[in-house]
């Protein structure tokens, strides 16, 4: 009677057909959605263009985004939680708290650079919402590191939203001319100089990261 009722309970948590096509559905609109923005930028797309690309009808876009802007914010925030939770999983056995700081900040950076649309994603959030990406993306990414950089750095008197700002707009700049080079960049260069030039915007010392990743990266 046990076996059988666990059995059942299992059956249940499993989604039905409706479920599995609301589900491929908003996979579909998702996947077209970060192609074209991607591509054309968020206010050059339309849903006509994205259910389109998706392939389903434009009433369905509305039973999973209220708008194109709630897509996009969606799109954002997956991307986002992936990083977080690859970077959460990198944890080098470094002592000395700068190195482990330049190796975290590292990693972060060679993250983002090894995935380009991502990046081209959070740097169009940051051209339409500045202050909520320094909150949801920057602090996100980089976290600890942001926050004792600032205070442990030469700018510590500073307002730390000022140093944000400034250390927001060279991030936004360098990364978007690191992407400029298209299939010529290389993630673990361009991770060693966003990196050194994070550290010294916030006026920690800055030398060479060191690279440490798993064998399958």
């Amino acid at each position: 009677m046990t076996a059988r009722s666990n059995h059942n309970n299992t059956v249940e948590k499993r989604p039905n057909g409706y479920q599995r096509r609301r589900q491929e559905t908003r996979r579909q609109l998702m996947e077209a959605g970060r192609t074209l923005f991607v591509a054309r930028g968020v206010e050059n797309v339309s849903i006509d263009a994205i259910t389109s690309t998706a392939g389903v009808a434009k009433g369905s876009f509305y039973n999973h985004f209220e708008s194109r802007e709630a897509l996009f914010d969606a799109l954002v925030g997956e991307t986002i939680e992936r990083l977080l939770e690859k970077r959460s999983r990198y944890n080098p056995a470094i002592e000395d708290p700068l190195d482990l700081a330049l190796a975290r900040t590292w990693y972060s950076n060679y993250s983002l650079l090894s995935d380009p649309d991502a990046c081209r994603l959070l740097l169009q959030a940051g051209s339409l919402s500045t202050n909520e990406v320094i909150d949801n993306v920057l602090r996100e990414t980089l976290g600890d590191e942001l926050t004792d950089g600032v205070a442990l750095g030469s700018l510590s008197h500073l307002d730390p939203q000022v140093v944000y700002a400034a250390y927001f707009g060279v991030l936004l700049s360098a990364t978007g001319h690191l992407l400029s080079q298209g299939d010529a960049l290389d993630p673990r260069a361009g991770a060693d100089q966003l990196t050194e030039l994070i550290f010294a915007v916030l006026g920690l010392p800055h030398r060479p990261p060191p690279h440490l990743l798993d064998d399958n990266e």
